[in-house]
């Protein structure tokens, strides 16, 4: 019985010896490297590289607001050509700031071209406040003082203004007002694409400053009917990535395209009861408040859902404003 058993085993050993096996034999480099989300250390090398022309800026804007008497609440006809301080019961001063990201397109003779989204730059010289009441009447106006507006770049930061600004396209061009190097800021070397070219599924890159971190996200990119944001992507954006360049991958191996910039991400604006006083220190989490409520709002962002204006109106903007964008001594690249 023994030796029976002997038998079947070494018929066995050599069956599978002779049978021929599909084994798979893996090489692996030692570069010191983990493998990236792409698996392309081209790509890899190109985000990092795109780190010098993609840039985090931003604005500080102060304003005065003057408040009305709640009893005498002037009309916005009234207001035309008014002195606020003289007919205002009190003023005060605050702040108002926005962060983004730019691209470099260029740097002539010492000052940088950027370009980023228009909402990240622009602030309106008067803002009107209406009475919930009546929307005829007006019960604060704020006055736009003053602007300070600046890049960060390797050696510090370098204030920079804005020339022109397309609300429709959200896309803003602006100019460096202190000397900078090619050590300090770089234009963008990738290569703009071609909108055209862009399919569903298409495979993508966000490169920007959420929350004023250095970041890139990956993601598909989606086809959308509006004139203007022709891309939707499924990237899990900040505040802060507006402005931000939008990089494709090619086919072909060659690498990443710029083919958008990155505007928004979808949301709605939110309202909800709370303190009228939000800084009294007297309420507490968890415990009964009964002081007065008044309805308060706030932005409220759809993480997974981004929008961008693609390459091809960025090559428009660029295009209709370059006699403006001459006289600032900046030729905008023949390859845009």
């Amino acid at each position: 019985m023994r030796s029976a058993i002997s038998l079947l085993i070494m018929a066995w050993i050599f069956g599978t010896g002779c049978r021929s096996s599909n084994v798979v034999v893996t090489q692996f480099t030692d570069d010191g490297y983990y493998r990236s989300s792409s698996g392309s250390s081209q790509i890899r090398d190109q985000i990092r590289e795109s780190f010098s022309a993609v840039r985090r800026i931003q604005s500080n804007s102060i304003y005065r607001t003057y408040y009305f008497s709640p009893e005498q609440l002037p009309s916005e006809d009234e207001l035309a050509g008014a002195e606020f301080g003289s007919i205002a019961l009190f003023s005060d001063v605050d702040t108002h700031s926005t962060a983004g990201t730019a691209v470099i397109l260029s740097i002539e003779r010492g000052r940088a071209l950027l370009l980023t989204a228009a909402h990240v730059i622009s602030f309106q010289d008067t803002i009107l406040h209406y009475s919930d009441e009546m929307a005829t009447l007006v019960e604060a106006v704020s006055v736009k003082e003053s602007v300070n507006q600046f890049i960060f770049t390797d050696k510090g930061i370098t204030m920079f203004e804005p020339i022109v600004a397309d609300f429709r396209r959200d896309l803003a061009a602006a100019v460096t007002t202190t000397s900078v190097t090619d050590t300090d800021l770089r234009a963008l070397s990738l290569p703009p694409g071609n909108a055209e070219r862009i399919d569903w599924g298409d495979v993508a890159f966000a490169v920007g400053y959420p929350r004023g971190v250095q970041m890139v996200s990956s993601g598909v990119i989606s086809l959308s009917d509006h004139p203007v944001r022709k891309f939707t992507m499924d990237f899990s954006i900040n505040r802060g990535f507006s402005g931000g360049a939008l990089f494709a991958v090619r086919n072909d191996g060659t690498g990443l395209q710029w083919v958008g910039t990155i505007t928004s991400a979808m949301g709605e604006r939110e309202y909800y009861l709370g303190p009228a006083d939000p800084l009294n220190r007297e309420y507490r989490a968890g415990q009964p408040y009964s002081g007065e409520l008044i309805i308060r709002s706030s932005p409220r962002i759809y993480y997974g859902i981004a929008n961008a204006t693609d390459i091809d109106q960025v090559r428009q903007f660029l295009r209709e404003w370059r006699l403006l964008l001459h006289d600032e001594g900046f030729l905008i690249p023949g390859y845009l």
